[in-house]
């Protein structure tokens, strides 16, 4: 036994105590490749997200008219679709992309709750701050959208600024 002055507690030595650590390692290695696989798969999300969001926003300011028809790029080929088809088809893919990435944060919470189980010390924040994060909530708002089917509107929504002309002092 060895006593570590770090840590303040008496650690096996020999080849055992090394093969358990190896392993540990290994395991708390695996974990934590798959919460960044997971956040590399998210942010991935978030850029079609976002792209869509600035397509559905073009349709909803008429900067791309819903009479014309429309290319759209998906899986490595251009479609020529009419504006109300495109449209609908990028709401339809808005929101398979909200619920795989609802389900990838599900994901990313519980390999979070594997990884800090197995190795408490991976963050320098406090066990209870890691345990708010990871823990998983459904506020009041989430079930009752659920319930109805209805959702708020979206305070995000700046077209009702479409109606104010932008006038720059360089250009007076």
């Amino acid at each position: 036994m060895i006593f570590n002055s770090t840590q303040g507690r008496t650690v096996p030595n020999g080849p055992s105590a090394m093969a358990l650590d190896r392993r540990r390692l290994v395991r708390i290695e695996e974990l934590a490749n798959e919460v960044l696989r997971t956040q590399e798969e998210l942010v991935s999300l978030d850029r079609q997200k976002n792209g869509r969001r600035e397509a559905l926003g073009a349709f909803r300011r008429n900067e791309a008219p819903v009479r014309n028809s429309h290319w759209i790029a998906t899986s490595g080929q251009f479609i020529r679709l009419p504006g109300k088809t495109a449209r609908a088809w990028l709401s339809e893919q808005q929101e398979e992309t909200d619920a795989q990435i609802a389900a990838a944060r599900q994901k990313l919470k519980v390999q979070m709750q594997a990884l800090l189980a197995e190795h408490p010390q991976v963050t320098d924040l406090q066990s209870g701050v890691c345990e708010l994060l990871t823990e998983v909530k459904e506020t009041s708002n989430q079930l009752k959208e659920e319930e109805t089917g209805e959702r708020k509107r979206n305070v995000l929504d700046y077209s009702r600024f479409d109606g104010i002309v932008a006038s720059d002092s360089e250009e007076d």
